[in-house]
């Protein structure tokens, strides 16, 4: 893999002529009439009066000058010293930087919090887009802002000394951070000091443009292909508005048709051994689960955000449980359904960054009476050495039970979430393999990655058309080309 500004001449800066010198000039005396009146249009554009940035609105300086071409993540390290809303994101542009660039915004530890694409890009100079969903920040916490640069050529200052231009916004020696590979991915690597000019929009709390920005749903949609949309970050969870309170009850539920509405749960389990529970309009920072063992609970969880830790746990599982608008990230997989259970119109992204290198994750495990319908399902957790990553958005594997009984409806499945996308059920070696039956995939579309392909190896695997009661009908890439099982 080529290291970063390997490619760079002598790493000094660019040496200029006489001729570009005059021109320089020239074009430094044009700005000197222009810059009061750009400040002013850019401070009081899309970003408001109230919003902060780490860099300025001031063009880079001391740019080293490379000819690097791998597609790369590169990005900024900061922590926010006051709460605030991130509403959009920016970075600097040279002429040579070719290609649809994409943004996104992660917590310190890894985890996707909001995307940006930046459509009508400029030749060279700041690029701005709006985030898909306004994030709200917390005073203390360390988040990255990042952009893939599909064909390299990004922007850099090495040795920099600059400090925050906001008091809301700390950087510090070494918050230039970058990633190398074919798709976006959580950087972490750095080198001599380097800032990418990766900037964040930050609105500060108890400003109108906040309180806009964290309880507007009516953003862009995500996740758009053939004349239908998906559910997205903002369109399940948590509705905006809601005011939460903590809850205080027990984090395991043995009484029947118990309601929790509103709150922030934080238990380690949300442990169901109950009929009837509900959960609505929550946000629940750990694992909501119902236990095979005793056959004793149920759960119905609606417009709730659970939100798991950098951990390799499960969202909700295992059995007898409805999600419908639901929005599950993090943790090892999103939902786990063993048996019964029914998810839709939700969003359900696993995957965290596994620094030990060991754990394989997902989004949605399936395997006997499982209906998915409607969702947007992913893993978004980047590969590790020796063996940590997505296997696939969607997994059924015959190891300890066939998987049987299984729809799976109208869900767009996200690229990069693995080897496979999905895998059918049938894998061979497996001691159940040669029981599945019944299951069905129809009118799913798969999303096509930057690579032009979804994921690694293709769209899905094991999946067995000659199996009892197996359908495949209607399966589509993004671009509405038919998918072919592949057993």
């Amino acid at each position: 893999m080529t290291d970063l500004h390997e490619a760079q001449a002598g790493l000094s800066p660019r040496v200029f002529t006489a001729t570009r010198l005059r021109r320089l000039a020239v074009v430094l005396a044009i700005l000197l009439v222009a810059g009061a009146v750009a400040t002013a249009l850019w401070i009081q554009g899309s970003r408001g009066p109230d919003t902060s940035t780490i860099m300025g609105t001031e063009a880079p300086d001391r740019l080293v000058d490379h000819s690097d071409a791998d597609g790369v993540e590169v990005g900024t390290t900061f922590t926010v010293r006051a709460d605030g809303t991130a509403t959009g994101m920016r970075f600097w542009k040279g002429e040579d930087a070719a290609g649809t660039h994409t943004g996104t915004l992660w917590t310190g530890q890894g985890k996707r919090l909001s995307q940006a694409t930046f459509t009508e890009e400029t030749e060279s100079g700041w690029q701005s887009a709006s985030f898909t969903e306004a994030v709200p920040l917390q005073s203390g916490q360390t988040y990255v802002v990042s952009y893939y640069a599909p064909n390299g050529r990004y922007a850099v200052t090495e040795n920099y000394t600059g400090r925050s231009l906001s008091t809301n916004l700390e950087i510090s020696p070494g918050f230039g951070v970058y990633a190398y590979g074919p798709s976006t991915r959580f950087p972490t690597e750095t080198t001599r000091d380097s800032s990418y000019w990766v900037d964040v929009d930050f609105v500060p709390a108890g400003t109108d443009s906040t309180t806009s920005a964290a309880t507007s749903t009516s953003g862009p949609t995500t996740y758009s292909y053939l004349g239908q949309s998906w559910p997205d970050t903002t369109t399940t969870g948590v509705p905006a508005g809601t005011a939460l309170t903590p809850y205080t009850g027990p984090c395991t539920i043995t009484v029947a048709d118990t309601v929790i509405d509103k709150k922030d749960v934080t238990c380690d389990d949300l442990r169901i051994f109950a009929k009837g529970v509900v959960i609505t309009n929550s946000l629940v920072h750990n694992r909501i689960f119902v236990d095979d063992s005793a056959n004793e609970g149920s759960v119905s969880v609606t417009d709730t955000t659970v939100s798991l830790p950098a951990a390799p746990v499960t969202g909700i599982g295992d059995v007898d449980f409805t999600a419908t608008r639901v929005k599950v990230t993090g943790g090892g997989r999103g939902i786990a359904c063993y048996r019964n259970c029914t998810v839709t119109d939700s969003y359900v992204v696993g995957g965290f960054v596994d620094e030990s290198g060991q754990h394989h994750m997902s989004g949605i495990r399936v395997n006997t009476n499982s209906t998915l319908i409607h969702n947007t399902i992913g893993c978004s957790a980047p590969d590790i050495p020796p063996d940590a990553g997505c296997s696939a958005a969607i997994t059924g594997y015959p190891d300890s039970d066939p998987v049987s009984g299984n729809q799976i409806r109208n869900n767009l499945i996200l690229s990069e979430s693995g080897g496979y996308c999905a895998y059918g059920g049938s894998t061979a070696g497996k001691p159940f393999s040669g029981q599945t039956r019944d299951i069905a995939f129809t009118d799913n579309v798969w999303q096509m990655g930057q690579s032009g392909q979804s994921c690694t190896w293709g769209p899905i695997t094991s999946f067995d058309v000659t199996a009892p009661g197996n359908q495949w009908v209607n399966n589509r890439f993004d671009d509405g080309t038919a998918i072919l099982p592949a057993n």
